[in-house]
């Protein structure tokens, strides 16, 4: 399996935690729909001998564009690459751009999966995060979604929010199962540099949560979500049996896959790929059929922690045999010499694998880079 990423840089504002690459400048839009087909044909000989099984619209906000730019961008992925009949086609929206023609005309050409960015059901927490809808039209926006014809519904959520109680977010959870939904994403409030939300850090005007209060909400989640038959299986995504998310498993599974647009990243044949981080500059690289994207080759150590990184990500956990056909006995024996040294209520060892308790999974990054041979 392999999948293609396309990055839509444009959102009408900028939320306070967010460090995704995206501009407001709707000026752009043509200058990049034309970039953008651009570079889908002049790299249609990476993954020419691969199906495409998943397809994601990521950003910034997807929904930004107009449906007719989206089934321009589907038809030139159809012309150049091998997409499966069957594929998974995810398109991330904000709720208050799901009106109810966006909805069906999404619909008819051929989006199968949304991904609606709620991050809240609390009015006064959307304000915090500068988030432009509220928690009516949140709700409204998955309520039409599943009304026209969309059975395959992700919501993302943030927790571990100043101002969020555990009382807020056990009654969000609640809220959130009772909506028409086959997946979650849960995230922890990241305050990044470059975001407004460090700035406000800085000057004071929030106080970042306590990490125990964060882990209450982290095992309210677990819990919850499970109650309502939706289950972990990555640290921070949940699924109902057979919705778990095709396109970002493969990632976890270290499969090929390329991403277009400004700031995508690609991986094929043992490499990383990174496109240039501005719009103006990948638009110019582009039509002047300048090189705008830098590679790195992944050595045998790359390798291996990145296959330990992304496999503790999951539920599965990381598979000890599959680990040492691939890396050899002594790196194998390293890596289990590193384990001596996390905390033994972290992660369990049996039948074969490295897995991460609930406990280990939330303090994950931690113990990933003890891990690292």
């Amino acid at each position: 399996m392999s999948g293609i990423y396309i990055h839509i840089p444009f959102c009408k504002s900028k939320c306070s935690y967010c460090d995704f690459y995206s501009v407001a400048n709707s000026k752009k839009v043509e200058d990049f729909i034309s970039a953008l087909l651009k570079e889908i044909e002049i790299r249609k000989d990476h993954l020419s001998d691969k199906n495409i099984e998943t397809i994601y619209f990521g950003g910034g906000t997807p929904s930004q564009l107009d449906v007719r730019d989206i089934e321009i961008i589907i038809n030139e992925l159809t012309k150049h690459y091998r997409i499966e009949p069957t594929a998974e086609i995810s398109f991330e929206a904000n709720p208050d751009d799901l009106n109810i023609n966006y909805l069906q005309e999404l619909k008819y050409i051929g989006i199968n999966r949304l991904s609606i960015g709620l991050q809240s059901l609390d009015d006064d927490i959307l304000k915090f995060l500068r988030r432009r809808h509220t928690a009516e039209v949140a709700i409204e926006s998955v309520e039409n979604a599943n009304k026209y014809g969309f059975d395959n519904i992700s919501v993302d959520l943030i927790y571990g929010i100043p101002g969020l109680s555990e009382k807020m977010w056990q009654e969000t959870l609640h809220k959130t199962f009772k909506l028409p939904i086959e997946h979650l994403s849960a995230y922890h409030l990241g305050i990044e540099k470059n975001t407004l939300m460090y700035r406000q850090l800085k000057e004071n005007k929030f106080q970042i949560i306590e990490e125990e209060s964060s882990y209450r909400q982290y095992c309210d989640l677990l819990v919850i979500s499970s109650s309502y038959g939706i289950n972990q299986y990555e640290i921070s995504n949940l699924a109902k049996s057979k919705y778990k998310s095709k396109h970002n498993s493969s990632y976890w599974q270290r499969t090929e896959y390329l991403g277009f647009g400004p700031s995508a990243h690609s991986y094929y044949q043992n490499q990383r790929a990174f496109n240039v981080s501005d719009i103006n500059l990948y638009c110019e690289k582009i039509i002047r059929s300048e090189e705008h994207y830098q590679t790195e080759i992944l050595s045998i150590t790359d390798q291996m922690n990145e296959t330990i990184m992304l496999s503790l990500r999951t539920v599965e956990g990381l598979n000890i045999e599959n680990f040492e056909n691939n890396f050899g006995e002594k790196q194998t024996n390293r890596l289990k010499s590193n384990l001596k040294s996390i905390e033994s209520s972290n992660y369990n060892l049996e039948d074969g694998f490295i897995r991460l308790t609930p406990k280990g999974m939330f303090v994950s990054d931690d113990i990933i880079s003890e891990l690292f041979v």
